[in-house]
């Protein structure tokens, strides 16, 4: 025992043997520096990201006004909501204006002051009304949003009672003002709503990049990518070639997703079902041109497999899947904007559950179809490079 220890053994373990196999591990790791990058940096980076994009309270939603009575006590009601920080107040022409640009997702909330609010106000006799409207797309934000609405008009009830000098039930602002909320699309504000299609979204965006993150880097472990580049086949008919079986298989994929989706948890799709087959075909591109773009910058597969998984936590934090794009700094929005799934996001949701289709989300749809060229055209001329 003490002969084996002297030499540096124990239990059938040599120290010496260790020591040579962690210098090599050691070496080995220094001498690819992505590696050493994607372990030491990456979780400091997407730590500090994500935990700005998470900590902050809901503010500044976007709302839109309708203000029938546009009289001085309907101003100082609309500016207590101003100077809450939870709403941005925007004017909308009319009624049916403000209910468009709610449905198309460029407001969360609006705002109806009708025109005999400072009558009833002055009078006292009837309390005036407040009515908001609320897309309830997301239901914890759409609760959070009717919460702060109803203590904006308790503290704009409190300051009329104190201006005036009066008590609760007396004449004068004693009525005070009434809150009628109404929420859209989802009056329930049941998450799964909202969290089932954009569970659906991000499966099928994670699955769809693993199809072609190793399409490339596959075949050059393998050494049959050098055959390839002799053969006469040109490499955009290679880069399309591989991702056009993809794109099929993860349409079927998408079609299956979207009926457990029906039948299962019985949400409906209230939208167009075509213009959303049409849209997925475009996301399930850029996911597959993202792919492709992996495959073609990394050396192994496992550089494949580090790399969608740095794309992966942003994707899951940043892009609207659990927590709000509103509260979140603007440099960490560029990032937002900058992920397809973003907007793959906004057209699911609008479809199944507004039943908006692609006059409103068009926007999103031509953004994503130059996410998937932009993608495709750089993995091709990434492939360009590398054989040349």
């Amino acid at each position: 025992m003490l002969e084996a220890l002297r030499r540096g053994e124990f239990l059938g373990l040599s120290w010496a043997g260790i020591q040579s196999i962690f210098r090599k591990e050691i070496i080995q790791l220094l001498r690819d520096p992505y590696l050493v990058m994607f372990i030491i940096a990456l979780p400091v980076i997407q730590l500090m990201v994500t935990g700005l994009a998470v900590q902050r309270d809901l503010k500044h939603i976007a709302t839109v006004v309708v203000n029938y009575d546009k009289s001085s006590a309907s101003r100082e009601l609309l500016s207590d909501f101003q100077n809450s920080t939870l709403f941005d107040l925007d004017q909308a022409a009319s009624y049916q204006d403000m209910m468009q640009k709610i449905r198309n997702g460029s407001y969360r909330v609006g705002i109806v002051i009708p025109p005999d609010y400072s009558e009833k106000a002055l009078s006292g006799a009837e309390a005036p009304q407040l009515n908001i409207i609320v897309d309830g797309t997301q239901g914890t934000i759409a609760k959070t949003i009717v919460d702060g609405a109803s203590q904006v008009v308790l503290n704009h009830n409190r300051k009329l009672l104190y201006n005036a000098g009066l008590q609760v039930g007396e004449s004068g602002f004693g009525a005070g003002v009434n809150l009628n909320a109404k929420v859209l699309y989802n009056p329930k504000m049941s998450s799964a709503y909202y969290l089932v299609p954009a569970i659906l979204a991000i499966v099928m965006h994670m699955l769809t990049i693993l199809f072609t993150s190793f399409a490339v880097v596959r075949e050059r472990e393998s050494g049959t990518l050098e055959q390839l580049m002799v053969s006469p086949v040109k490499v955009p008919d290679l880069m399309l070639g591989k991702v056009l079986p993809y794109a099929f298989i993860g349409f079927l994929d998408m079609m299956l997703t979207l009926g457990v989706m029906v039948w299962f948890f019985n949400i409906s799709i209230s939208g167009s079902f075509f213009f959303l087959c049409f849209a997925s075909m475009i996301f399930i591109l850029t996911s597959l041109g993202i792919g492709l773009l992996i495959s073609v910058l990394c050396k192994t597969q496992v550089q494949a497999i580090q790399l969608t998984m740095a794309i992966f936590l942003p994707s899951l934090l940043l892009t609207g899947f659990v927590f709000p794009l509103e509260p979140m700094p603007w440099f960490i929005k560029i990032v937002s904007y900058s992920l397809p799934l973003t907007y793959y996001l906004e057209i699911i949701r609008g479809v199944v559950i507004k039943g908006v289709g692609g006059a409103e989300l068009m926007l999103q749809t031509v953004i994503l179809l130059a996410m998937a060229i932009g993608m495709l055209g750089a993995s091709i001329l990434r492939f360009n490079k590398q054989i040349n």
